[in-house]
């Protein structure tokens, strides 16, 4: 009796450690979750992003994740956080005002949280892309431009480097700057695989022209690479994908509202 209830009370230990031990290991237990923010900071001043009480700001990797005035947006790093925990926020603050400019929490499922954020004349642009149509393609233009309103046309233009022939296709035309358009799409036989988007740009043009530059009436402020932008190949439908684009200090730049890992082209 006595070597029974010996045994009894050295499982009922060894239950309890290993009880005590899945108890442990669920409070740390973590998730891993991608967080990716897109954008632009029209803000006279720098923006910091935070995530609950960890802060990326100067004294992180050199202040590399200090998103500048007039300054395209461009955050990506993986947060890793206790599963037990509640719901984590992500804030964009001023770091002038200490005003908090944008707050949203992560997602409560998933190993991806992808936020887009355009920041213009005090306030946050809001981004209201179309439903999917799957018999077509919608692609989203903004481009921020203070230098007129004159309409213009975007094309995709690209030269064939061996007999030079020239070919275009128009994404729209008689566009007005600083508003949304959403026009269908559905890719020519001319930009309808990887290598032809490869060397291809995307050309803005005045309304009813092809060779007068929109912009400050230069090619560098008029003209950007297709690459990198995900565009739709042959046969793809049903796709929406919104861009945003302003110039830089030499250069016009481009914002792509939307995360694809598998469209790098």
């Amino acid at each position: 009796m006595k070597s029974l209830q010996k045994h009894i009370s050295i499982i009922a230990v060894l239950l309890c450690i290993l009880f005590t031990a899945c108890n442990k290991e669920d409070l740390q237990a973590e998730k891993a979750m991608q967080i990716i923010i897109n954008g632009y900071n029209g803000n006279n001043n720098a923006l910091q992003v935070s995530i609950d009480t960890t802060s990326f700001g100067p004294s992180v990797a050199g202040g590399k994740y200090i998103v500048n005035p007039s300054s395209l947006v461009s955050f990506n790093t993986v947060y890793t956080y206790p599963v037990n925990r509640p719901q984590a926020v992500l804030t964009l603050t001023d770091m002038e005002t200490k005003a908090v400019v944008f707050s949203k929490p992560l997602p409560a499922t998933g190993t991806k949280a992808n936020f887009n954020f355009i920041y213009i004349d005090g306030k946050e642009l809001a981004i209201n892309p179309p439903a999917t149509d799957p018999a077509t393609n919608k692609l989203g233009f903004y481009l921020r431009y203070t230098g007129s309103d004159a309409a213009f046309d975007i094309f995709l233009y690209r030269q064939d480097a061996a007999t030079g022939k020239e070919y275009r296709a128009y994404l729209a035309k008689n566009v007005n700057p600083n508003t949304w358009i959403y026009p269908d799409y559905v890719p020519s036989a001319d930009f309808d695989d990887k290598n032809e988007l490869r060397s291809a740009n995307i050309h803005f043009t005045l309304a009813g022209t092809t060779d007068q530059w929109a912009f400050n009436d230069n090619e560098n402020d008029s003209k950007i690479s297709a690459f990198g932008m995900g565009f739709p190949l042959t046969g793809e439908k049903g796709l929406v994908q919104s861009y945003f684009l302003a110039h830089s200090s030499s250069q016009l730049e481009r914002s792509c509202l939307f995360f694809q890992a598998d469209r790098p082209w």
